[in-house]
């Protein structure tokens, strides 16, 4: 038998519930295998748009249709012009020699060149002290999200969004 949710239980839990399960499979408050506005809405209702991306990324709930809607929900975002190393490594202020973070700053910021460049459509998320040991351990969280039109870069703890444009074509 499955787990029932109380009605007194926290709206948290109640996301975290939806997220677990695959809208390729289960169709649930607009998450579906053809669209997943369940991230916009959240948002449309006053959902904190950065507590819950850091929900979605933990959850691994970010599907290609989500962050469609995700970054046609984001923030009011700077404009990146040029996606050089020295404007990404401005863009991701504070990144630990940790042995726990996603890689070496230098392999961070050759990869998301790298993706943006190509267009490598999907999300991407980037740890700078992910130590699952030590939960008190502070960790800078940074989400590279391509998608069909547009690139977005979230620094999720300073609450920042920047867009990314490359050329003359992206508006």
């Amino acid at each position: 038998m499955e787990n029932k949710i109380n009605l007194n239980s926290p709206f948290r839990t109640v996301i975290l519930k939806i997220l677990s399960y695959d809208p390729q499979e289960t169709s649930l408050f607009g998450r579906n295998e053809h669209n997943d506005v369940f991230f916009q809405d959240l948002v449309t209702i006053g959902v904190d748009f950065y507590e819950l991306l850091e929900l979605f990324i933990s959850s691994d709930a970010i599907t290609k249709h989500s962050a469609a809607f995700i970054i046609e929900s984001a923030p009011t975002a700077e404009i990146l012009n040029e996606p050089t190393e020295k404007e990404l490594r401005r863009i991701i202020p504070h990144w630990t020699g940790s042995k726990y973070h996603t890689a070496p700053i230098d392999a961070v910021l050759c990869e998301l060149q790298q993706r943006i460049k190509e267009c490598e459509t999907g999300a991407y998320v980037y740890n700078s002290n992910k130590n699952s040991s030590n939960k008190r351990a502070y960790n800078d969280i940074y989400v590279l999200i391509v998608a069909d039109n547009s690139t977005f870069f979230f620094d999720i703890n300073r609450r920042k969004a920047y867009k990314i444009q490359q050329g003359a074509d992206d508006k």
